[in-house]
């Protein structure tokens, strides 16, 4: 038996709650991933989990072996980083999760600079943004926006969200500009709804030193705030983003920037990384190269 393997794929299960599902993410049969962990329940001589046809419960004994197979995977994946040289010769796969609107329209449109930078290194990027268990779904890093739980990832903060409302041009000749945030209230607000929930975030902006949090309504809600962007560029309706990742259409007059006087910072964007002191080579490439896209333009280390 494959130790690590059969370790890998405890974490898996436990993570997904399901020997299916990481069967599918893993690809191979259920019944692999079963064999891997019955085996290694048999070589420790304890249960790891109690399952039925329902539900799937980590014992007390899991409960503390997992956390230990995590540590171990991580400790081994941080090594083998560690080990690469600096500079041009990082070499290697570099698995990178981040959000998708950040990966569509700052990540890909620049990835040729990055890789003519490193040319050694495969970057496979995911968009999945729903998970900050690097080692259970393997990946060497993460970008997450928002505050962070504590834990004993390696984090590196690579920029703020500065939040600015915008809309197609033919959208404003149409319903007109507004003057205050309380004046979209008379305006078609695309809605971004966080995954699993179906109220609409309240839009924040500046007013007199302080955050206002503003109640907006809209025909459009998504989940997504990639394609409320296309939206807002269909003349939809009006949407509130982050300054970078609409920098590109703004420039090309695709979308008009509004209530610039109210503009308020966001949540921070940080890069995680599996590790106790600090980020692999590969990984800190990647977060120096995000952290300028960021910065590009906006002198303010914002987005």
């Amino acid at each position: 038996m494959d130790r690590l393997q059969s370790m890998l794929y405890f974490v898996r299960v436990v993570t997904l709650k399901s020997f299916s599902r990481a069967a599918a993410e893993l690809g191979v049969s259920a019944a692999t991933v079963t064999t891997h962990v019955r085996q290694l329940e048999q070589a420790l001589g304890v249960r790891l989990l109690d399952r039925n046809t329902r539900s799937l419960k980590l014992t007390e004994a899991g409960a503390i072996y997992v956390e230990h197979c995590r540590q171990v995977l991580g400790d081994i994946r941080h090594m083998e980083t560690l080990l690469a040289p600096r500079g041009k010769a990082l070499r290697g796969v570099l698995r990178a999760d981040v959000p998708v609107v950040l990966g569509r329209r700052i990540i890909a449109p620049q990835l040729p600079a990055f890789l003519r930078r490193y040319p050694q290194i495969t970057l496979e990027l995911s968009m999945e943004n729903r998970s900050d268990d690097l080692i259970g779904r393997d990946w060497d890093c993460a970008i997450r926006i928002g505050e962070l739980p504590d834990s004993s990832l390696v984090a590196r903060r690579l920029g703020t969200v500065r939040w600015i409302t915008c809309a197609a041009p033919a959208y404003l000749e149409r319903a007109g500009e507004p003057r205050t945030p309380e004046d979209l209230l008379r305006h078609n607000c695309l809605g971004f709804m966080p995954v699993g929930e179906r109220t609409p975030v309240p839009w924040q902006f500046v007013r007199d030193g302080r955050t206002a949090h503003v109640a907006v309504r809209g025909n459009v809600l998504m989940d997504s705030l990639d394609p409320l962007l296309d939206a807002a560029v269909a003349g939809v309706g009006m949407v509130q983003v982050d300054a970078s990742t609409a920098r590109a259409l703004l420039a090309d007059h695709r979308l008009q920037r509004v209530l610039a006087d109210f503009e308020a910072d966001g949540p921070p964007i940080t890069l995680i990384a599996s590790g106790r002191r600090q980020m692999p080579p590969k990984v800190a490439a990647f977060g120096e190269f995000v952290a300028g896209l960021l910065t590009e333009g906006g002198g303010q280390g914002v987005l």
